[in-house]
């Protein structure tokens, strides 16, 4: 299925539709302020192991959590306070952050990994949805299934993802562009990937 809104007000009620298909387990494809992403409810256990079949083609994919506060991902990540000052000055913006993994971050994500990657985003999609939702956490990754496809047009995207998702949100054309990632393992910020949020 595929849903236009509006690129720039996207309807109430149209997102309201998009939030029930993440609820029921839904793998949608959505806009962000890094281009078009592949998601689902992060805890939604059919929804998780629908998102990581699409990604298997990839040797390696980064996967994180997408929230509109990071005080709601405790149960997955460690936010110390210095990691909590840090983030908050970034926010909300394009910038994926390296946090420790809880113990039950790993089981409800299903990953053996000792870390977690969350992101804030700042978007007319991702703000209306969280406007609906506050507390919802996506599981979140690029809209790509293999490492040399970089997709803008929703056209395109609808041609190689259309018969894999349950939906896409067509809100226009969306650059790709790449956040920056950051690691907050050490207690120092490191920079893991330079993107387009500025590095500090």
């Amino acid at each position: 299925m595929r849903l236009a809104l509006h690129p720039k007000n996207p309807e109430t009620r149209l997102v309201q539709r998009v939030l029930e298909v993440f609820e029921k387990g839904g793998v949608v494809v959505y806009p962000t302020d890094s281009g078009y992403s592949l998601g689902c409810d992060a805890l939604n256990k059919s929804g998780v192991n629908r998102l990581y079949h699409l990604k298997r083609a990839m040797k390696k994919y980064f996967m994180a959590l997408m929230v509109r506060d990071f005080s709601v991902v405790t149960d997955f990540a460690k936010v110390d306070n210095a990691a909590y000052r840090y983030m908050k000055k970034l926010v909300p913006g394009p910038y994926t952050f390296i946090l420790p993994a809880t113990v039950r971050g790993r089981k409800i994500l299903d990953v053996k990994r000792a870390e977690v990657g969350v992101r804030m985003p700042d978007s007319p999609f991702t703000n209306a949805l969280f406007k609906l939702k506050p507390d919802f956490i996506l599981l979140t990754t690029a809209a790509k299934i293999h490492e040399d496809e970089s997709f803008s047009d929703p056209d395109e995207i609808d041609a190689v993802f259309g018969h894999e998702v349950d939906l896409l949100v067509d809100m226009g054309p969306v650059p790709v562009n790449p956040t920056t990632i950051l690691s907050l393992v050490s207690g120092e910020p490191q920079v893991i990937r330079e993107g387009t949020g500025p590095v500090p």
